[in-house]
């Protein structure tokens, strides 16, 4: 069975590392799926430096989380 986690994230690098780090350790075979929208912060630079098979999805900065999670689900 394959598993996708999708999440949202903006400007909150430390937590979304830790979360997807989480994440990663408890499901080795699950797709993770980051819309990042707009963060101004490192989080996108982070993401790709330690989780390089995280799909991340670049959002316009005015998504929000209900509309990171309908592009996300897309």
């Amino acid at each position: 069975m394959k598993i996708a986690i999708l999440l949202s994230s903006f400007n909150r690098a430390n937590k979304t590392l830790e979360c997807i780090s989480t994440l990663s350790k408890h499901h080795h075979n699950a797709d993770i799926y980051l819309v990042d929208d707009g963060s101004t912060d490192t989080t996108v630079v982070d993401i790709n430096a330690e989780f390089p098979n995280v799909n991340i999805i670049h959002g316009s900065g005015s998504l929000f989380w209900a509309g990171a999670m309908r592009l996300g689900w897309s």
